[in-house]
């Protein structure tokens, strides 16, 4: 089977921003959400290479083991925008992205939240080195965010990340 390219909006340097809609059952609670998110495929991920990449063992820099449920948080639609606001301003950016480019992300985080009830970021970032898998030091930024509602079976995936 091929895979398809990987859905990235280029930022700056090696930043990217991928966006991805994602198939989960129809779930009644936000828990119940992440749970059926941590089971499904797309969930072993490394995030890193330009095909998508079927990592079972591995969730970005960490492994898979090692993310439970508590780790994704439910957060406000307002803390959405304000966590996807401070990303330009970490500091595993060797240069942030420009203001062109950042519009384009803040308009997309903005239609993917308008659209979903639950909004959930992955509490697990890169300063969480001591979780890394032994080459998990690539991303040196990685932050996610799942979008969802009861009343689909199609939630969307934000994850920042530079490499």
């Amino acid at each position: 089977m091929t895979e398809s390219p990987r859905n990235l909006l280029p930022l700056w340097d090696y930043g990217w921003c991928e966006h991805e809609h994602v198939s989960l059952p129809r779930c009644q609670s936000p828990q119940d959400i992440i749970r059926e998110y941590r089971l499904s495929e797309v969930f072993g991920n490394s995030f890193v290479g330009p095909e998508p990449s079927q990592t079972p063992e591995l969730h970005g820099p960490f492994p898979s083991s090692l993310i439970s449920d508590s780790d994704f948080e439910l957060i406000t639609p307002k803390r959405f925008q304000e966590l996807i606001a401070a990303i330009p301003e970490t500091s595993g950016f060797t240069e942030p992205p420009t203001n062109d480019q950042w519009q384009s992300v803040q308009r997309l985080a903005s239609k993917v939240s308008s659209r979903h009830t639950w909004l959930f970021c992955l509490c697990l970032t890169e300063d969480d080195k001591k979780c890394f898998h032994d080459w998990g030091f690539v991303l040196t930024i990685f932050r996610e965010f799942i979008c969802a509602s009861p009343d689909t079976d199609l939630a969307e995936r934000l994850v920042f990340g530079y490499d």
